[in-house]
């Protein structure tokens, strides 16, 4: 038997908040579904801080700190079953709405340190530019680094679809596969002028990324920064229009489910991130 499925623990989170006008009900249900797998892991491993009172926070900048947490001493492996609830209540004689989110699912502990890569979202090519709240048409980087040598792929949700951000989408074959990153060397993706950090590539394949909301005020995204000391297998990936890698929210969530079982030292990070008009 895999001695890391061993450690796996069935998960029960619950989660409730108030429905605000900066969110689609989508991306609401999303955060609330982040939340209540934070709660759950909470529970049932513990804290590296006390983070739990920050989830209620509405501001934000304070939401996108808390969902991009690394507190937590355990990871979320699979979600077997999501509820969501709405409730309509009267508060100052006005109608207000919640949404309860209860969410079932298995998760481990993590019982020893994880290596501790560094991974941002950035709105110039420098690591001084970290932000996670993003205007209208910015350009978009990503900064990393690692204390050992290993293996490296970037993704992207928005909505209803997965995006291969790195490897480039003109990157094929072998070079395909997760990018084999060096120990302690600082690299920022998505910038054609800091493609000499990179083995094997030219400027020419370097992905620029612009943001856009494309139409409403102010949309979430995330980001997955995966890396393991040694090689793992990338998902099945559909080739959209332009050469785009895609694959379904549910395939890549099962894709990640696998690898943490399976894989010793997988590893991701998951960066929440705004882009307003």
């Amino acid at each position: 038997m895999n001695i890391y499925a061993q450690k796996v623990k069935k998960l029960k989170g619950k989660v409730t908040e108030q429905l605000e006008d900066t969110h689609t009900v989508g991306e609401f249900k999303e955060t609330l579904l982040r939340k209540a797998q934070i709660m759950a892991l909470a529970d049932a491993f513990g804290t590296n801080l006390s983070a739990a009172s920050d989830l209620r926070l509405g501001n934000t900048e304070m939401e996108l700190q808390s969902l991009n947490t690394s507190t937590i001493k355990g990871e979320w492996i699979k979600t077997d079953h999501v509820e969501y609830t709405w409730h309509l209540t009267r508060e100052n004689e006005q109608q207000v709405i919640y949404l309860e989110c209860n969410v079932e699912g298995k998760g481990r502990a993590i019982e020893t340190p994880e290596l501790n890569f560094k991974a941002s979202t950035l709105n110039c090519n420098s690591s001084n530019c970290e932000t996670t709240m993003f205007k209208e048409m910015s350009h978009f980087y990503t900064y990393f680094q690692s204390p050992k040598k290993g293996y490296v792929s970037i993704y992207m949700r928005e909505n209803d679809k997965v995006y291969r951000l790195f490897p480039y989408s003109t990157m094929h074959g072998d070079n395909a596969k997760p990018y084999k990153v060096k120990a302690d060397q600082e690299y920022i993706f998505f910038d054609p002028k800091k493609a000499e950090s990179f083995e094997g590539i030219s400027s020419r394949q370097v992905d620029e990324l612009v943001l856009s909301t494309m139409g409403p005020k102010r949309i979430f995204n995330r980001l997955y920064v995966i890396y393991c000391p040694t090689e793992f297998d990338k998902p099945i990936l559909k080739t959209e229009e332009g050469g785009i890698k895609t694959i379904s929210p549910e395939d890549f969530q099962e894709w990640l489910s696998v690898q943490k079982t399976n894989t010793k030292g997988f590893q991701e990070k998951v960066i929440y991130f705004s882009i307003e008009q």
